[in-house]
Formats: structure tokens, C-alpha cells, sequence
């Protein structure tokens, strides 16, 4: 059993509640504010704001925790290489992420403002660092593993897993939203984590080319043996599925003034099979549709997986011995050695004309660099 260490600010920041919080936002067709009067109607010498932002927290709060249990079964393969296979799962309770008070209730009613439908109209929203979150974690793994013998030596490990969530974290990821869709209904939020990866596999392997001077291929002695002789290959090689994300009207559609709505589910699965996927249309577009002014969508939290990522990195370098405690290494290192594009994120904005289109990478292209390593 693991407990959380608590963290400060989001507890004892509180003394901006004494003079409150306000944003105005500029638009392309609202532009009035400026350095020298960057807020709305606040004319005159007495300063009111009115719906003041609040921050608050749980008065009767509970260190979150996690429970973890595991199962591994190893098995020598020969005298150098190991097998193992295993289970680890973990539940987690308590959890803390953002949950907002005082919000109004969605109608299509254009002429009730969000204030007079909120529970407290003369506040804005409350920021509550909320901790009834609820996570839980399955994953089966397999690693076989090769300690140096003979030149050679290797690690390969896989996971299968996946990890399931009300919310993952404080200060959330780029794939998921900070806030829920609604603060009353948290159960509407269980969904993928922000952090999930269906599958995950990386090997590397260290190679001790048999070359040289005392090796299994002689190179003959003198110069030519202190060129060819010494050299190391070395490679990482990752193979990743893709992390989830959340679809968005990025729009008031519920008319509640919250922000964080999402669309209507369809029914339609919203993956699309592999030959027909590609960066123009990642995901089936057709499974999510704008819901109804004045309501909140059906769709999940985390209902579309993005682009998984390869990688290839390969070293290669040589030590030349100058004298018994000093040698000269060379190193050549490619990240991304193919020079495999990984795609970025798709748009996830339903209410966007590039809906469901990728327009960036996830990685950089092939880098390659050279060094001298003096040791001594």
C-alpha cells in the first residue's frame, strides 16, 4: 500500500480567494482590451468584480492511496538468459483532480443566463481539488533478459495493460481536459487514463563485434588490429501504441458557461482498421456528432486513441588503449535511425474543419551525432 505525498499550493494557495479572480478574454470581434484597461465595465474609482472565481477545498480530506499486488514466475533459460512473466494490478482510491461548484444546469433557453441558473448566482465558478477519484490498473508483462556472455547481451520486455480512471491528474495531459464535463456527475468521467498504453514493447541489445586482437576473428596485429578490433553495436528498438484522447465541441453547447463539453456518441466505433487510417482521417469522425444546444454530450472521456510511435536508436563505438588506465572512445549515435515519422496528435475539436486530421509528428526526424570520450 502506497499513500501520496501531499503537495502545497493546490491546499494553502487560498489567499487569492481575498481578492478574488477575473479573465476577460479578447475575440477576433472584441478587441477592446488593452494593457492600460485590460478588464470589461470596471470604470469609476471603486473596483467591483462581480462572480468572483473561488478556490476551495474538501474539509474532511483523505490522503490518497493505491493498493499494488504482483505475481512473476522466472525461469533460467541456459545458463546465461532468464524468462519472466508476471501480472501486476493496482487499485486507487481517494485520487484528487479538479472538480468544479456552482455551475448552472444545461437549457436551450437563451434568455435565462448562466448566473440565475447557477446554484449561487452571485459567484462564479468554485475550483474544488477534489479526492473521490477512483483508478485501476491490470497489466501482464514479459521480459527475457541476457547478461553479457560471449559478447553479447540483451533485454526484451513487453506489456500488455490497461489503466482506468476518473480523472489523471491535478495538471492534466495534453490527451484529457481539466475539468469533467459536469462536476455532478463524476461517474460520467470513467474512462481510459490519460496515460494509457494498450501495448508496449522495447529490446535493446549490446553487441561486442568478435574482431581484433585476443577475439575470434584476428585481424592480423599492429594497425590494422587497433582499427578493426574493439568496436560495440548497440541499439534500442520501442514499439508503442497510442495514449487516448479526448473528443470536444470546444464550445458552450450545453449553455452552462463551463467549456468542457463533449459531443453525442453515434454508436459507431471510432476506430478505423489499420489500412484505412492515415493522418487525413485518423478516426472515424462518424462516430461522434454535436449534440443539441442546451445539453450535454454522450460521448466518453478518452474515447479516441491516438497514433502509437517506433523508434530505432543505434550506437556504435570504439575504444582505442593508450596506455593501461587511459583510452580515446569513439561513439556514433543515430536517434531515429531509419528516420521513421511517428504522427502527432489529431484535431479533436468536433466543431474544427481539420476534425480527425493530423497535422504535426510526434518525434524528431533522424539525428546524428559524433563524440571523443577521453577516460582516464
Amino acid at each position: 500500500m502506497f499513500y501520496a505525498q501531499d503537495t502545497g499550493n493546490p491546499r494553502f494557495d487560498m489567499a487569492r480567494n481575498l481578492a478574488g479572480r477575473r479573465r476577460d478574454i479578447a475575440t477576433p470581434g472584441n478587441i477592446d482590451l488593452t494593457w492600460n484597461a485590460p478588464f470589461r465595465g470596471l470604470g469609476g474609482t471603486t473596483v467591483l468584480i462581480p462572480q468572483p472565481y473561488g478556490l476551495a477545498n474538501v474539509y474532511n480530506r483523505r490522503t490518497p492511496y493505491s493498493i499494488q499486488y504482483l505475481l512473476n514466475v522466472q525461469r533460467e533459460l541456459g545458463g546465461d538468459t532468464a524468462l519472466e512473466i508476471g501480472y501486476l494490478g493496482s487499485v486507487s482510491r481517494r485520487l484528487e483532480s479538479l472538480r468544479a461548484f456552482n455551475e448552472a444546469y444545461p437549457t436551450a433557453d437563451t434568455t435565462l443566463p448562466v448566473a440565475l441558473r447557477s446554484p449561487y448566482p452571485e459567484l462564479g465558478r468554485f475550483q474544488e481539488v477534489d479526492g473521490s477519484g477512483k483508478a485501476n490498473y491490470n497489466a501482464l508483462s514479459a521480459k527475457l533478459q541476457r547478461r553479457f556472455s560471449k559478447g553479447l547481451t540483451y533485454m526484451f520486455g513487453y506489456t500488455w495493460s490497461k489503466s482506468i480512471d476518473y480523472g489523471s491528474a491535478i495538471r492534466v495531459h495534453d490527451t484529457d481536459v481539466l475539468f469533467p464535463q459536469s462536476s455532478y456527475n463524476l461517474r460520467g468521467e470513467r474512462g481510459l487514463s490519460s496515460f494509457n498504453q494498450d501495448h508496449r514493447a522495447v529490446t535493446s541489445v549490446l553487441y561486442d563485434l568478435p574482431i581484433g586482437k585476443g577475439r575470434r576473428f584476428l585481424s592480423g596485429g599492429g594497425i590494422g588490429d587497433a582499427i578493426i578490433g574493439g568496436w560495440q553495436l548497440g541499439s534500442i528498438f520501442s514499439v508503442q501504441s497510442g495514449f487516448p484522447a479526448t473528443v470536444i465541441d470546444n464550445k458552450d453547447q450545453s449553455n452552462t458557461g463551463i467549456g468542457y463539453d463533449r459531443p453525442n456518441a453515434t454508436g459507431q466505433y471510432s476506430v478505423l482498421p489499420r489500412g484505412v487510417r492515415n493522418p487525413d482521417r485518423w478516426f472515424n469522425t462518424a462516430a461522434f456528432a454535436l449534440q443539441p444546444y442546451g445539453t450535454f454530450g454522450t460521448a466518453g472521456r478518452n474515447t479516441v486513441i491516438t497514433p502509437g510511435s517506433i523508434q530505432l536508436d543505434f550506437s556504435a563505438h570504439k575504444e582505442f588503449r593508450i596506455v593501461e588506465n587511459h583510452a580515446l572512445q569513439f561513439r556514433l549515435e543515430a536517434f531515429n535511425f531509419p528516420n521513421h515519422p511517428n504522427w502527432g496528435n489529431p484535431d479533436i475539436s468536433i466543431t474544427s474543419q481539420t476534425f480527425g486530421r493530423i497535422n504535426s509528428t510526434r518525434t524528431n526526424m533522424r539525428e546524428i551525432q559524433v563524440a571523443l570520450k577521453y577516460m582516464f
